[in-house]
């Protein structure tokens, strides 16, 4: 009996997907930072859809540790704690370890050296934008150079577990960018230079070294705000910023973009 082959039909993303994805994209580039109220009517009103997938959207959220659900307040942009943010950090150490020692050791297999150029090519984008103070451009270079690595490195779980954590860590990574800037393309350079020459041992280290700089820059900047807190409570007696308890680097909140489906 012959096979009959069957393509599979190509299906537009639900809404529910759609608006889940736009949300999340709003809290990773800033747009709605932590502790940021998400007003049900107002996001469906400037995404251009209902309430219903909105809602949707919101308690998937909620389960994933993206927003906290108050009674009788609404949506409210999870605000991250230490102990958050290094678990985080013990799982994306180990996973950018292990794609660096895959990476220096598929190259040294023979990789494509067309991989290695789009991961220099990624690595001037992020430098250019360190040196142009453009952290929002800087931040999502920081997660495409991640992604490449973890893409020539050849394992596809891995990389989609690294890519899973990226997103998480691309969020945390934008209170630190500033403080990071050059520093973090220099390291990333070091890892392209392991990784070209198949030094495995060396790229897994890189690595392990690299979102350890991260963690202490990221407690770094936290004490740094915990001191300016103080004091401007100290001297003003008062509420301690006028932008809500952000950290003064913080854009104020900007109003969602229009339709995006």
């Amino acid at each position: 009996m012959a096979v009959t082959m069957i393509r599979p039909l190509q299906r537009p993303v639900p809404l529910r997907q759609s608006v889940y994805d736009a949300l999340i994209d709003l809290i990773v580039g800033g747009e709605l930072p932590p502790g940021q109220h998400m007003v049900e009517t107002d996001l469906a009103r400037q995404l251009g859809v209902s309430r219903q997938p909105i809602r949707e959207a919101l308690h998937r959220m909620e389960a994933e540790g993206w927003v906290d659900l108050r009674p009788s307040q609404g949506a409210f942009v999870h605000v991250p704690t230490d102990s958050e943010v290094d678990d985080l950090l013990d799982v994306r150490a180990l996973l950018e370890a292990e794609t660096g020692r895959l990476a220096a050791t598929a190259m040294a297999g023979g990789t494509s050296p067309g991989r290695l150029a789009r991961l220099r090519e990624i690595w001037r984008g992020g430098q250019a934008a360190a040196e142009a103070d453009d952290f929002g451009a800087a931040v999502a270079a920081n997660n495409a150079f991640h992604a490449e690595v973890a893409a020539i490195g050849g394992n596809a779980v891995l990389a989609e577990l690294a890519g899973i954590v990226g997103r998480r860590v691309q969020w945390y990574y934008r209170m630190v960018a500033p403080a990071r800037g050059h520093g973090s393309w220099a390291e990333h350079a070091e890892m392209i230079e392991a990784i070209e020459s198949g030094d495995a041992e060396r790229a897994q280290a890189l690595a392990r070294k690299h979102t350890e700089r991260t963690r202490q820059a990221y407690h770094g900047v936290l004490l740094l705000f915990a001191l300016f807190r103080q004091a401007c409570t100290d001297r003003s007696h008062g509420p301690v910023l006028a932008t809500g308890g952000r950290p003064p680097w913080h854009p104020p909140p900007r109003p969602v973009l229009a339709s995006r489906f």
